[in-house]
């Protein structure tokens, strides 16, 4: 009698059991979203984030630019004689052959030239540091808007030492403020910043 209450007792598991697993087996319809307006509703409100803006900055080193190109609003131009160029702001623009050249603004411009030591830093809009193309260790400041800052221009000096000195050597220019033009290029260790002091 045992063994008939065990096989009754198993047989019920055993049919308990499979009706269970019937039962989670068994497909339920899913609701189609596009079929339900309180789901359509509910989708329509998101809102997707808008596409990332063109890269506005671009750093060059030894002629090497570490960032892509394509589709990037600021250009840095250095060239393999260890020159250091940073554009930051649209259409912002550095060039470097040797020294340091650092430009942050919209459509600002930093050029320095391969004099050695030379540096031009701009900071604003539509502004312009030029150091350094004739001359060596020349360095030319704008903190401004609409502002110019030219330092180490010039022709070579009438009586050189050697065919490779120039007479426009150590200037400083320096803008600080909008719509200023600094200039000190009519020789060596010649400085003009403005406001004037």
């Amino acid at each position: 009698m045992n063994s008939n209450r065990s096989r009754y007792i198993a047989g019920g598991l055993l049919a308990a059991g499979l009706s269970i697993g019937a039962a989670v087996a068994t497909p339920v319809a899913s609701a189609d979203p596009s079929s339900d307006p309180w789901i359509d509703q509910l989708l329509s409100g998101l809102s997707l984030p808008a596409p990332a803006a063109a890269l506005d900055m671009q750093v060059s080193i030894d002629g090497t630019d570490l960032f892509p190109t394509a589709g990037n609003t600021a250009a840095a131009i250095s060239l393999a004689n260890g020159g250091i160029a940073i554009a930051i702001g649209n259409g912002a623009n550095a060039y470097a052959d040797g020294g340091v050249a650092f430009a942050d603004g919209a459509n600002s411009n930093a050029l320095v030239g391969d004099g050695g030591g030379d540096s031009a830093w701009v900071f604003g809009a539509n502004s312009t540091a030029e150091a350094g193309f004739i001359g060596s260790n020349d360095s030319a400041w704008v903190f401004g808007d609409n502002s110019t800052a030219d330092a180490g221009f010039g022709p070579p000096s009438s009586t050189p030492l050697n065919p490779f000195e120039f007479s426009n050597n150590y200037d400083f220019a320096a803008a600080f403020g909008d719509m200023l033009h600094a200039t000190a290029t009519s020789g060596s260790n010649m400085v003009d910043i403005l406001p004037s002091l």
